[in-house]
């Protein structure tokens, strides 16, 4: 899933590997949806933005992975120093977007 200005690039595959999806279209970050879903049994698969709406594609793995977790962050800036941390446990980038900040 990507974007560009205003237009919206989506690919569906057959086979992904997952049971069950729904996407988060919201104006702020949907932190309550996030972690509800979170609470369910869905993992966030995707993300993107334009500069005025985020997306989050919200999926259920057909296989229950050993090790299920997951953490969100939103910043200002690229976090160089807190990615490197994370990767120290284990921890791995799998999705990235841009959008406009709310303060």
């Amino acid at each position: 899933m990507a974007t560009a200005g205003s237009k919206w690039e989506i690919v569906m595959s057959l086979g992904a590997g997952f049971s069950n999806q729904v996407v988060k279209l919201d104006f702020l970050y949907p932190s309550e949806g996030i972690h509800r879903r979170w609470d369910g049994g869905y993992r966030i698969t995707s993300t993107t933005a334009t500069w005025d709406q985020a997306a989050f594609v919200h999926s259920v793995p057909r296989r229950k992975p050993a090790d299920e977790t997951q953490e969100t962050l939103r910043t200002f800036a690229f976090p160089s120093t807190h990615v490197k941390e994370k990767w120290g446990k284990n921890l791995y980038i799998a999705s990235v977007c841009y959008g406009r900040a709310v303060s």
